[in-house]
């Protein structure tokens, strides 16, 4: 029987520190989550056919079109997490809100005002941690993913390279079917490079994350005769997340084997434009609807992580001189569509509901012309591979807001919010793209990653206004659960045209897989908003 060797160019771990179409959608997706004001939060971000909250400036530009008077308003709160494997529970005070609202009378019939906005909102918060311990890894290893991927002329900046300039692999010469070494290429001798330290017993991971995308937005938005809206609003969103992990793995005596540890940072900024509008279609009835569009996020950022692995005391107990792995890339993310509809029943009670699609499967990443890519360095090259499993892996996502908003006095108001917003992750998703051709996967230093699911959230709030002055406050539970596995288990597949070395040498792993761990992702958060209309 012939003996097919599977030896990738590219490692295709999905990684949450590789720079790969996965962590792009965990570092772009504000969809799943609600941030502003604490009206609009307790609201459940449904104010897109209400309006008339500075923080629908993001949502539907044409919702400032409803003001009147002038606005400023700054929020601030706390948000805490625990997941259900982790006894830790850190909270963090933030910064979520700050802008105002200019309104200019015009004396039009037509047009009896035109608003100037500013505000800057958080969009994405990055404050995450977990703890993960598998006892169920079935005798496999990470290093036996890391020995199938190992790039054989050690070129590379990421983690198997590492592992194999630091004498984790043994090696072996290829030898074709004549007894010959198979010759790459590049005209270099293949190199087979196997786990030298065996079966594992157990592994665990800690993941520590911080930072957050924030967005400064500018709006110009009007009104038409009372009965129609239109809104601008272009946003300048600065991206800032930092991370850190800590891999380990137990042999079958239950001894510390190695661990890796890395250091990420993520930063860059992007450009994105929002054009909405509100009509109320019946002169004497408050009902009205929004439409809105928002272009893509054309991002420019940089991955820097450092990195280093060390051995268990009983294997040497070494540490390895810490490499970096730096990327450069640009990124494109999705496209999304809202509509919204909402009214008013007296001056008692409001209603909305707002419904979003957003086109992940059809985000980009790409690099800068001076990043030397697939021979072109002519202007911003896209990553073919990347971009293909981006759309074999991710899905559109659907994303409900249903908020109402009750008036119990003059001066104080109660506010209750729902949302749900559905996984991006394809039910049948793959994760052994073994043969990505993707310059991004050069520069992977971890082999996890992490399915997330549908997120799903509650919301509480109420308000006080006395004069030109209000408070408001919210409190918002966010609930969401995620499959983590530490690596991929590809290399035990046998149900493939190229059979991998693995499967050869242990037979009685083929098909075997680790099982993943769930993660409570679900946290909690309270926001207070102090305003003054004037």
């Amino acid at each position: 029987m012939k003996r097919y060797i599977l030896l990738p160019l590219f490692a295709a771990a999905i990684a949450a520190e590789a720079q790969d179409s996965y962590m792009n959608e965990r570092i772009t997706n504000n969809s799943s989550d609600v941030i502003g004001t604490a009206r609009y939060v307790g609201m459940g971000g449904a104010l897109g056919a209400l309006g008339a909250d500075i923080s629908v400036i993001s949502w539907n530009p044409a919702g400032i079109g409803l003001y009147r008077k002038n606005d400023i308003a700054f929020t601030f709160g706390g948000l805490w997490g625990k997941s259900s494997i982790q006894e830790e529970n850190r909270g963090k005070g933030t910064v979520d809100q700050a802008g105002f609202v200019y309104n200019i009378q015009t004396g039009s019939e037509t047009c009896p005002y035109v608003n100037f906005s500013f505000n800057y909102q958080k969009k994405i918060n990055f404050n995450h941690n977990f703890y993960a311990d598998n006892g169920n890894l079935n005798e496999l290893s990470q290093m036996d993913q890391l020995a199938e991927l190992a790039d054989w002329d050690n070129g590379t900046e990421n983690l198997e390279g590492m592992a194999l300039d630091n004498g984790y692999f043994g090696e072996n010469k290829l030898l074709d079917e004549n007894g010959n070494p198979i010759i790459n290429n590049e005209g270099k001798e293949v190199i087979y490079n196997y786990n030298k330290y065996g079966s594992s017993l157990r592994n665990y991971y800690t993941w520590h994350s911080e930072g957050s995308v924030q967005s400064f937005d500018f709006n110009l938005s009007t009104n038409i005769n009372d009965r129609a809206f239109l809104g601008l609003t272009v946003g300048v969103d600065n991206m800032r997340f930092r991370g850190w992990n800590f891999y380990g793995e137990d042999d079958m005596d239950g001894k510390a084997k190695y661990d890796v540890n890395n250091d990420i940072r993520i930063s860059g900024t992007g450009v994105n434009v929002k054009l909405g509008t509100i009509i109320r279609p019946i002169e004497d009835s408050p009902f009205r609807f929004g439409l809105v569009v928002e272009t893509p996020t054309w991002y420019r950022l940089r991955n820097s992580t450092l990195f280093d692995m060390k051995r268990g005391y009983n294997y040497g107990g070494t540490v390895s001189e810490q490499w970096e792995s730096y990327l450069r890339f640009n990124l494109r993310s999705p496209w999304k569509f809202r509509a919204s509809i909402g009214s008013t029943i007296g001056t008692t009670l409001a209603w909305d509901v707002d419904y979003e699609y957003a086109t992940y499967g059809n985000a980009s990443m790409g690099y800068p012309e001076d990043v030397y890519y697939n021979g072109s360095t002519s202007g911003n090259t896209k990553d073919v591979a990347m971009n293909q499993l981006t759309r074999d892996n991710l899905r559109g996502t659907h994303t409900l807001r249903v908020g109402l908003e009750a008036n119990a006095t003059k001066h104080l108001a109660f506010r209750l919010g729902y949302n749900l917003s559905t996984s991006a992750y394809d039910k049948h998703i793959s994760f052994d793209q073994y043969n990505l051709n993707s310059y991004a996967m050069d520069y992977s230093t971890s082999t996890s990653y992490m399915r997330m699911g549908a997120t799903n959230i509650l919301t509480l709030g109420m308000g006080y206004h006395w004069k030109s002055f209000y408070v408001d406050l919210a409190y918002k539970l966010r609930n969401q659960y995620a499959d983590f596995y530490a690596f991929d288990t590809n290399f035990t597949n046998s149900n493939q045209e190229l059979i991998p070395q693995f499967v050869y040498d242990n037979p009685l792993l083929a098909d075997v897989t680790i099982d993943p761990v769930e993660v409570n992702l679900t946290r909690h958060a309270i926001t207070c908003t102090l305003g003054f209309k004037f």
